[in-house]
């Protein structure tokens, strides 16, 4: 019989070690496009096969996975009900508007908060930067052009291969400016690029002019938003470097605090 263990957090709090195990599953169900096999998540959370079936097969009895022929889980009914409720909501979590508004007040420049919503790459929240010269922000809610924002190409890169083929299949690759990628070939480049350097840019792709960093916002093993810092380009010739860092740290510590 399974025993649940309780585990102080680093913020002071307690954890249900089974839980906490079953959420880090069920990700790892979700990011695989073929299914998981009970094997294979022991492997990867360091279980033994027993307590690895167990708790796929309770959440396979609750709705949220389901087993098919082969012995590999996939996402069940429940955790579509999950995902059509996110996907309705663009409530932005309190601690990432506080880290948000730290990485602008930190750079002086414009910074957002992008994620996936309505299967689609939207802003959810901009501060405006403080210095005198800035770049305006760009509205909340907006989704076009991802090819040529930072934050989607962040997104994208961190996808799970068939949902990011699908979007790629949907690209029209518009041209706004002569930076901007305009081939499918040439994009899947630069987001093989952005997962393994981890960070991406926008070097005057959407808009002549301004510059863009964004850098992933990693919870339980899964990108699940992204922060973007903008600045005029003549600015970030000489802060590129101080902005990549603000932005990293800023993504890491979102995550940990989420």
């Amino acid at each position: 019989m399974l025993k649940s263990k309780e585990v102080a957090d680093k913020s002071g709090g307690t954890t249900i070690q089974s839980v906490s195990r079953a959420l880090k599953m069920l990700l790892a169900v979700a990011q695989s496009s073929n299914g998981l096999l009970a094997k294979e998540a022991a492997e990867r959370f360091g279980l033994s096969v027993p307590t690895a079936y167990h708790l796929l097969n309770t959440m396979a009895r609750e709705g949220m996975l389901f087993k098919d022929t082969a012995k590999k889980y996939h996402l069940g009914p429940a955790a579509a009900v999950i995902a059509q409720s996110v996907a309705a909501t663009d409530v932005v979590p309190e601690h990432f508007s506080l880290v948000l508004r730290d990485l602008a007040r930190t750079t002086g420049e414009t910074a957002y908060l992008s994620a996936w919503s309505h299967q689609q790459i939207r802003v959810l929240e901009t501060i405006e930067g403080a210095h005198a010269v800035r770049v305006g922000n760009l509205a909340v809610g907006y989704a076009d052009h991802l090819h040529s924002r930072a934050s989607g190409k962040v997104l994208l890169a961190f996808a799970p291969e068939d949902f990011r083929a699908a979007v790629l299949d949907s690209l029209s690759f518009d041209r706004l400016t002569p930076n901007t990628i305009t081939s499918r070939k040439a994009f899947t480049e630069e987001l093989q690029r952005v997962a393994e350097e981890g960070v991406a840019y926008d070097n005057q792709e959407f808009a002549l002019g301004v510059d863009c960093i964004a850098a992933p916002i990693w919870v339980s093993g899964s990108v699940i938003g992204a922060f973007t810092v903008s600045v005029p380009s003549p600015r970030f010739v000489e802060t590129k470097t101080e902005v990549l860092e603000a932005v990293k740290a800023a993504a890491l510590k979102a995550g940990t605090l989420g």
